[in-house]
């Protein structure tokens, strides 16, 4: 369930006479209801910086890999909250139909392949998709107060949590929700919880990128926190 926010507004006119409009006076009652009790937080403010590539050691026939980066994100409450996340592609655009390599934090050939394990990365001036890259999920480090936990996830119209088992990229698919819990899929309600993640980056051959200026790599997705 999304975080609730309701707003309630209540207008109350007096008036003396119809006629006399210097003496009404007007009463407005505002506030904000919300279960927004949970904080999500990302290492380095949510910034993943590759650095600068340049393009003359890049190949002009093969996909880059530009390898991964690990990161954080945390979910801290201010009480026990059973919460979960799901995570939007606010460049889906742009991903480039290529593959990116050395993705999981557990298997060394783990790829992400195919278009929904892919975020985009932006696009050229030329308005050629630079790359893709990968989120994924180090499931066998969850932690929910300190103690350790089995990775969950809801696919979309699915209304039954399950254990996470597969590859562990985390889709771009809108709808899947993930969280953490015990081994038998049933959420846990937590304080404080720990996501290892994985940002795997990978850029398009140079051929296709045609680049002639600086050209910077705009990869941007959305997390939002789920209560369950």
């Amino acid at each position: 369930m999304k975080k609730i926010l309701i707003a309630t507004a209540v207008a109350l006119s007096l008036s003396a006479a119809a006629q006399a409009a210097e003496s009404t006076a007007v009463l407005k009652v505002t506030g904000v209801l919300t279960n927004d009790a949970c904080t999500p937080e990302l290492d380095g403010g949510g910034v993943v910086d590759f650095g600068t590539k340049y393009i003359n050691e890049l190949s002009a026939t093969e996909t880059n890999q530009l390898g991964h980066k690990d990161l954080s994100f945390r979910i801290s409450c201010t009480a026990p909250t059973k919460v979960g996340f799901q995570i939007s592609d606010d460049r889906a655009d742009s991903p480039a139909s290529i593959t990116i390599e050395q993705t999981s934090f557990t298997d060394p050939d783990e790829t992400a392949w195919n278009s929904a394990a892919r975020f985009g990365a932006g696009q050229t001036a030329g308005g050629v998709n630079i790359g893709a890259y990968s989120i994924a999920l180090n499931r066998s480090a969850l932690t929910a107060d300190g103690q350790p936990q089995t990775a969950l996830r809801l696919p979309s119209g699915i209304t039954v949590w399950e254990v996470w088992g597969g590859t562990s990229d985390i889709l771009n698919q809108a709808g899947i929700s993930y969280s953490l819990g015990d081994a038998k899929g049933i959420p846990v309600a937590f304080t404080n919880a720990e996501f290892p993640l994985r940002i795997a980056l990978a850029v398009q051959k140079t051929d296709a990128l045609a680049i002639t200026d600086n050209t910077t790599i705009d990869g941007q997705a959305t997390i939002t926190l789920i209560y369950l």
